[in-house]
This record gives structure tokens, sequence and C-alpha cells, in this order.
């Protein structure tokens, strides 16, 4: 009886010993090499820092040129004042008068409409026109920085067109009023908000001749 168990216990063990030997061996994943890794994140963070310099070189470059033009644009504007001012002081003005022309038009945002205020203030000037026959102006439209070039060329020309055509319908002739229009391109002020914007959006009256 006894080598019956032993025999049967024998033919279980070789049994569990060979299913053992059928199961696979579990595989090693591989991991990865920290070596290889850290150096991918360093170019990475290489090529990043370099794409950040070559826009802030740029960014510094745009501004220095918008910088650049505008002190061109504000120079211009002056010496255009002083030679209007001296064509003023040759048709007689006074001082009081000279700045009374001088003074600007503004509009409302994407508007080419007069305002009631600036209907006022044409309203002086064409008192001057009506005294002074001689007395040429040129009035130049100009928008704030938002819009296309095109827009604003557009929009500026209607703004001093707006002005021409008011001083024409109450009397003073074509051909002493020129219109211009300079679009975006002479702000006085460089600000980027609402305040700066106003200011730029105007017609500006600059005496050009005297008409004998």
């Amino acid at each position: 009886m006894n080598g019956r168990l032993t025999g049967a216990a024998g033919i279980a063990a070789l049994a569990f010993a060979a299913a053992c030997s059928s199961n696979p061996k579990p595989v090693a994943m591989a991991q990865p090499q920290p070596a290889q890794n850290a150096d991918s994140a360093l170019r990475a963070q290489a090529h990043r820092d370099s794409l950040l310099a070559a826009a802030r070189a740029d960014s510094i470059a745009k501004a220095e040129q918008a910088m650049s033009h505008a002190d061109s644009v504000r120079s211009e504007v002056m010496r255009e004042t002083v030679d209007a001012s001296k064509d003023v002081t040759n048709t007689g003005l006074d001082a009081a008068d000279a700045a009374l022309m001088a003074r600007q038009v503004h509009f409302d945002y994407n508007k080419a409409d007069l305002r009631s205020a600036d209907v006022q203030l044409l309203q002086q000037k064409l008192g001057i026109l009506q005294s002074h026959a001689q007395l040429a102006v040129q009035i130049a439209g100009n928008c704030d920085e938002r819009g296309s070039d095109e827009y604003n060329m557009a929009l500026g020309e209607r703004r001093a067109a707006s002005a021409k055509r008011w001083l024409t319908a109450h009397g003073i002739a074509d051909g002493r009023i020129a219109i211009i229009s300079y679009g975006k391109e002479r702000p006085l002020d460089d600000g980027h908000d609402e305040a700066a914007w106003a200011k730029n959006r105007r017609d500006d009256f600059v005496v050009t001749r005297a008409v004998h």
C-alpha cells in the first residue's frame, strides 16, 4: 500500500515540474536611459531659447524702427508748423487767429462725421478765412493705429473732405482749400489706448500759401 502511494506522489511531482517548465519566463522591460533623455531635453530647451532670442531681437528691431519713424514724422510736422506760422504771419494774422487756424478737428472712432464741438471750431475758422481772402489752407486727415494702411488712408481723406465740404458750403472757394490724407502714419501720440487714439483721429490745418 505504501509503495503505491509513493509512486503516485512521484508521478504528481513530475507532472508539476513539467507544468512549471512550460510557463514562459518573464521578459525584462527596457528601461529608459537617463543620460539620453537628459541630452534630448537640453537640446530641446536650447532650441526654444534660440527661437525666443530671435523673436525678441526681431521685436526690438521693429520697435526701434517704429520709434525712428515716429521721431521723423514729428520732426516733419514741427517743420511744417513752423513754415505755416511764417505763412500766416505773412498774411497778416495775429497770434490768436494763427493759433485758432492751427487747432485740430477731431473725430469719433471709424467716423468722418463732424461733431458739434468741431463744427463750432470750423465756424471760427470760417470767420478768419472770410476776413482774410488771401489765405489758403491744407487740411490733412489722420487716423489712429487700428485698421489697415489702405483703409486708414481712405478714412483720413474722408475726414479732410468733411471739413473742406463744410467750409466750401459756407462760401469759401474750393481752390483755397487743399486736402490730403496721411492715414495712420502721423500719430501725435504713440500710445496704444483710447486717450492716444482720440488725439490721433483728427484733421490738421496748415497754411500753405497766400492767394494773390
